[in-house]
């Protein structure tokens, strides 16, 4: 059976786990949970880790609306809603997704259905735009950028 760790090598394991990528406070808390530790023990853990800048959910949310808009195409309704899963304050959210660029954002969104386009089968244009649409919906684009980008960038 493996001996217990101390909370000094806790620590050293949870810095390293906060430097490998970004994390979030909710991230951190659910992983200290998962070590056999007292709440004491958990506590200054954490606060260690947040005051020297190892775990900061401002930065954790900006990084991750720019992963999630660059790497996964989504749009800023999913990501709100994954933040707020993640137990990100509404003003850090609000903050993150005004940082990000809108005309980037916007040409993202364009990239997003110009890809999905090439593979929707329908019977007809407006059928086509409809899947296009409801397809970026789900990736949490807005529904009036959805209408209007198909509307100027991919009517005949």
């Amino acid at each position: 059976m493996a001996k217990p760790l101390s909370p000094d090598q806790i620590l050293d394991k949870m810095a390293k786990y906060c430097a490998y990528q970004e994390r979030c406070v909710k991230d951190v808390v659910d992983k200290l949970k998962t070590f056999d530790l007292s709440e004491k023990d958990r506590q200054e853990i954490l606060n260690y880790l947040i005051e020297n800048r190892f775990v900061n959910d401002e930065r954790f949310a900006k990084c991750f609306v720019k992963g999630k808009i660059n790497q996964s195409g989504w749009g800023v309704n999913k990501i709100r809603f994954h933040l707020i899963q993640k137990g990100i304050a509404k003003e850090l959210i609000d903050e993150a997704l005004r940082s990000f660029d809108q005309e980037t954002y916007r040409q993202r969104l364009v990239e997003v259905l110009e890809t999905k386009a090439k593979t929707v089968k329908a019977a007809n244009e407006f059928e086509k735009k409809r899947k296009l649409a409801a397809y970026a919906m789900q990736k949490g684009f807005e529904a009036n950028l959805v209408w209007e980008v198909i509307k100027d960038d991919f009517s005949d």
